[in-house]
């Protein structure tokens, strides 16, 4: 992303209309980008079966088809002209359906045609003596429609190309005269918008493609400035054209570089950029592969990225769009540099964790901008939660996100309150704030515009309880109390819902936030330094392993749009670890160097330093190629010692030998474990603030991998079978498949491979010399068909089905069993018509389903 450095201001300059320009020009950029690009449509063989169609008949009747198939005169000559024509009528198609215009001339000029040679499509070429007045005619409409159809492709050049790089880069451009840009000054007392924020508003003239005329509209921006007069730091623009964006943010120099939301003010199309880390051991550039797939010998790097979703309304070819806001950085350099600086953090994953602030996290360490405007102190910012995740532990209760503020308290009980808007009551009835003497007059609007936040789209506040499985060694039942605030809740409103006189009540009536508090326990969003912070606030981390012909900005912006659409919460931060993945022709390439002992070591580092940054649980999503890479770290034994095992709590012996059993299969031992949460201090549960409920602070303690979730899993099936499973068993008590029968890629790695693929097996795995169902739900996917590509391999961040589920896994950590609202089991048998157990399929409707 190049730096605004036109229209220059000097240094120390106060906020301005000038100083807004170079701002001003990139947010149109970014509006004619969007417009340049287009939008995903719907895809209709009519549209290309009718261009063609009109292309075959336009050539036939200018004499191209029908005259150069008569002049070849040999088949190899018949076959190049046949592809030619073929390939001749493939642009053009592709460029009319792009080019509507290009199109539309082409039909009127075959209109023109047909018309000129009275309806025959031979005339012109197969008349013994033809008309010359035909022919001149014919190629008056050949000149004029090359004529406009140049013409065409010159305006869309100009519109869709040129001009957006003028308004980005061209410092000739007087930004002033071409937008007509004029000062809008603000009204009232000047002392209030000093508090903690400023407001620069003007209007520009711009063109409305709603109403298809040229019209002046009104810009603002609230927030931070830089010492250019430049937006940098936390802040609003509102453009009311009608794409123009409302965007809320991060800013840096006048560029909004994320994390933040956006939403066009006229179409509602929104948008969301979210920072996800990255761990990279390959000699791959950051956005292509090479068929030589090399691991690089200098072992990891780190770094971190900003992407780009679109999330609502309408979907944008150039989103997904990944910008690396922090370069990757040599493990060993980093390494080095804490050896060097006393100063600097002492583990290398706390530079990228220095970058991945989430939008909540944005506003936790500034003031509120709605209350900086009103002469008020300003509260902090920090969103409250619509929804709270707490576990369940042998050692009490634990709220991801959340650490305990009060020096004692209860591990086994937590009060969760509902805090209402403030202009609704306890149980949502509408409520008339009180005026005071000093508040402006019903119906007075403020000269200085109000910030409003794009809300996140969330269902109803609830708490959600997930379950670790471990038994409770205090000898008290963990309670959870939820009740609605009725005091005290930010309404202002006394017992009976009436609004109260009192000062105090109406001030807190002017915070706009609403959702659930927890008694006793404080909402931790940043990420420090220190080692001890992700630990204590239990953060948790989400590792995504991509698979082959993968870069890795392809891979940040796989996992970015899931997590936009889901909506994850901030306490799990996202991370994609990169391998050398090779290009589609290299997928031999791929799997040699991925299972390779060199990438499993760089693996088994990147869980290492998650372990020493202080994370105590790890979701791991597999995708492809990827499951393999994990499987084969942990079946070579790369992970002993860094994820927590599992406690065993019974071991059965084989009751079946190989004699009695047709399976080439070794009989295994029936192990049966209990979960429990590792890195958490022995004893006494309610001793402190120090204890089990903020996790322990030994970064010794192995991680423990919370969930394993194979996404279209290319590895073999009989492997898993024999070895993986029994190796993934061992550490993680949550193992998720996702397979899909009809997967086409996987298809091709059955047939490269010779041996079938787990990913194409949507029915329940047995180990057959025991006859024992594995531990794991099977999720049968072949049944969805929305937003999923033909060969059916890469849909799990776009399908909101997939995405939905994909949240309950990670962040509520439920089973297939639990998840009955969105999933429904059917059972299985086998061979002998014993029921064997059960695979799980979606519940909806196909698309092509229909009310009649």
């Amino acid at each position: 992303m190049p730096a605004l450095d036109m229209d220059p201001t000097p240094a120390n300059a106060p906020p301005s209309v000038n100083s807004m320009i170079p701002t001003l020009r990139f947010m149109v950029h970014r509006r004619l980008r969007r417009k340049a690009h287009g939008e995903y449509k719907r895809h209709s063989n009519r549209r290309y079966v009718f261009s063609a169609v009109v292309i075959i008949l336009f050539m036939t009747l200018i004499g191209i088809g029908a005259q150069k198939l008569e002049l070849a005169t040999t088949w190899p000559e018949l076959a190049v002209v046949v592809v030619l024509l073929l390939v001749m009528v493939y642009i053009v198609v592709k460029v009319s359906i792009v080019v509507r215009w290009c199109f539309y001339w082409l039909v009127l000029a075959t209109l023109i045609l047909f018309a000129i040679n009275r309806g025959h499509l031979f005339e012109t070429i197969r008349s013994p003596t033809p008309d010359n007045k035909f022919l001149l005619r014919a190629k008056i409409v050949l000149i004029v429609l090359a004529f406009l159809e140049v013409l065409t492709l010159g305006i869309v050049f100009l519109l869709r190309v040129a001009y957006p790089r003028i308004v980005l880069r061209a410092t000739w451009l007087n930004s002033r005269k071409w937008w007509r840009i004029k000062d809008i000054p603000a009204t009232g007392d000047e002392s209030k918008r000093k508090a903690n924020y400023q407001t620069i508003m003007f209007s520009y003239v711009s063109w409305d493609p709603d109403e298809y005329r040229l019209q002046r509209s009104s810009v603002s921006y609230v927030g931070e400035f830089d010492n250019q007069g430049r937006p940098h730091g936390l802040g609003e623009w509102t453009d009311h054209t009608f794409t123009g964006e409302a965007l809320q943010g991060i800013w840096e120099n006048g560029i909004p570089i994320g994390p933040f939301k956006s939403q066009e003010y006229g179409t509602g199309n929104s948008f969301s950029n979210i920072r996800i880390g990255f761990c990279k051991n390959s000699m791959d550039t950051d956005d292509s592969t090479k068929f030589t797939t090399a691991h690089d010998p200098k072992g990891l790097s780190y770094g971190a990225a900003g992407v780009e979703c679109s999330v609502s309304g309408k979907f944008f070819h150039h989103l997904p769009y990944v910008r690396v806001i922090a370069p990757g950085v040599l493990r060993s350099s980093l390494e080095q540099h804490s050896k060097d600086d006393p100063e600097a953090p002492t583990i290398p994953l706390a530079y990228p964790l220095s970058f991945l602030s989430t939008f909540a996290e944005s506003f936790q360490s500034r003031p509120s901008i709605r209350g900086s405007f009103r002469g008020l102190s300003s509260p902090r910012s920090v969103p409250l939660s619509k929804s709270i995740v707490v576990r369940y532990t042998d050692r009490g209760i634990f709220i991801p996100g959340y650490v305990p503020s009060r020096r004692r308290f209860d591990a086994n009980e937590v009060t969760v309150r509902r805090v209402c808007p403030p202009n609704l009551g306890v149980e949502g009835q509408q409520v008339s704030p009180a005026i005071g003497p000093n508040d402006p007059p019903k119906g007075a609007s403020s000269a200085v515009p109000a910030l409003n936040l794009p809300q996140t789209q969330v269902g109803s506040s609830g708490v959600s309880i997930a379950s670790d499985d471990g038994d409770s060694d205090s000898g008290t039942v963990n309670r959870l109390i939820v009740q609605d605030s009725s005091n005290n809740n930010g309404s202002g409103s006394d017992g009976g819902g009436r609004p109260s006189v009192d000062n105090k009540a109406r001030r807190r009536k002017r915070l706009d936030q609403a959702g659930l508090v927890v008694d006793g326990w404080r909402q931790v969003l940043d990420v420090g330094n220190s080692s001890m912070t992700a630990s204590r606030a239990g953060y948790e981390a989400l590792v995504f392993v991509h698979g082959y012909n993968c870069p890795l900005t392809y891979g940040i912006a796989r996992l970015g749009q899931l997590l936009s659409l889901g909506e994850f919460p901030p306490y799990i931060k996202p991370f994609v670890f990169s391998w050398p993945s090779s290009t589609t022709m290299g997928y031999y390439n791929a799997k040699r160097v991925g299972c390779s002992d060199e990438v499993a070591k760089d693996l088994r580092q990147f869980m290492d330093d998650l372990r020493a940054a202080g994370f105590r649980r790890v979701h791991v999503l597999a995708h492809s190629m990827g499951a393999r890479i994990v499987l084969s770290a942990l079946r070579k034994g790369f992970f002993n010692g860094v994820l927590a095992e599992r406690e065993v709590v019974d071991v059965e012996p084989s009751m079946m030998s190989n004699a009695e059993s047709d399976s080439p299969l070794r009989p295994r031992k029936t192990v049966r474990y209990r979960d429990t949460m590792p890195g958490r201090p022995q004893g006494n549960a309610g001793r402190g603030a120090s204890d089990s409920s903020l996790g322990g602070d030994d970064v010794s303690a192995p991680i423990q991998l919370a969930t394993f979730t194979l996404l279209n899993p290319d590895a073999d099936l009989d492997v898993f079978l024999e070895e993986d499973y029994w190796s993934l068993s061992r550490f993680c008590p949550h193992i998720t498949l996702y397979a899909d029968a009809h997967d086409g890629a996987l298809f091709w790695s059955e047939v490269l491979g010779r041996k079938e693929s787990l990913g194409r097996q949507p029915r329940t795995l047995m180990y057959a010399p025991t006859q024992e169902v594995l531990d794991m739900d099977v999720i049968d996917t072949t049944s969805l068909d929305v937003n999923i590509h033909s060969i059916r391999h890469n849909f799990f961040n776009l399908n909101r089905m997939l995405v939905d589920d994909l949240y309950d896994v990670v962040v509520l950590g439920h089973r297939a069993r639990e998840r009955e609202g969105r999933l429904s089991s059917r059972w299985t048998f086998s061979e002998d018509g014993v029921q064997n157990g059960s695979v799980y399929t979606f519940l909806c409707a196909p698309s092509y389903v229909v009310n009649k």
